[in-house]
């Protein structure tokens, strides 16, 4: 069995410490502001790397279905 190409992306994106206890609450825009606001640099990083890794997963896997949609059977 051949190893899978370098091209396949993982679906799951793990998720952070910093953002699994995030002090803050509400949306992911609304928690970068709170933590913009505070000057909580660390969990502001984690927050947008975390929103920007599940858009691309995302945005992934509705690729992958409109591939499969396009196959002929």
């Amino acid at each position: 069995m051949e190893p899978q190409s370098e091209s396949v992306m993982p679906m799951d994106v793990v998720m952070p410490e910093e953002v699994k206890y995030c002090p803050y609450t509400g949306s992911y825009v609304q928690m970068i502001m709170k933590a913009y606001e505070k000057n909580d640099l660390v969990v502001m990083k984690a927050l947008i790397e975390y929103r920007d890794n599940m858009i691309k997963r995302d945005r992934l896997i509705n690729q992958n279905k409109t591939h499969k949609l396009r196959e002929p059977l």
